[in-house]
């Protein structure tokens, strides 16, 4: 799983299903320290942090952070969601470069940086329909 804060509830949500002993993964974005959240889960989840504040380049942080992942053998099932040119980045990187599965895959930006909530809502469809030809 991978997002920012705008995932987190969706996080949480992915996090309480899990049934004892199934594994996960979880990078999540946050400004610092101060906003991070103690997540539970009856599975068993490695749960990392982000912090924007502290990086030069905070848009590619989750992007690295995915791509610098080692990822267990077999069949895996992703969940990413948050700011649209991030989520769009790791939606490239986990689709073309690692193979994952489209049907195993939940990904959605749920907003976009530098526009407002009604602005992004305006153009999100012609957005998604264009981020469907990068792989």
């Amino acid at each position: 799983m991978a997002g920012d804060e705008s995932a987190l509830p969706a996080i949480g949500a992915s996090l309480d299903a899990l049934t004892p002993g199934a594994r996960a993964v979880v990078l999540v974005v946050v400004d610092g320290p101060d906003h991070e959240l103690v997540l539970t889960t009856p599975g068993d989840a490695n749960i990392t942090y982000l912090h924007r504040r502290s990086t030069e380049n905070p848009v590619t942080l989750l992007p690295d952070a995915v791509a610098g992942m080692d990822f267990a053998p077999g069949p895996v099932d992703v969940f990413v969601h948050g700011e649209a040119g991030e989520v769009r980045a790791v939606r490239k990187h986990l689709l073309s470069e690692r193979g994952i599965d489209r049907k195993k895959a939940s990904i959605s930006p749920y907003w976009r940086r530098t526009m407002t909530d009604e602005e992004w809502r305006t153009i999100k469809s012609a957005w998604l329909a264009d981020q469907a030809n990068d792989i």
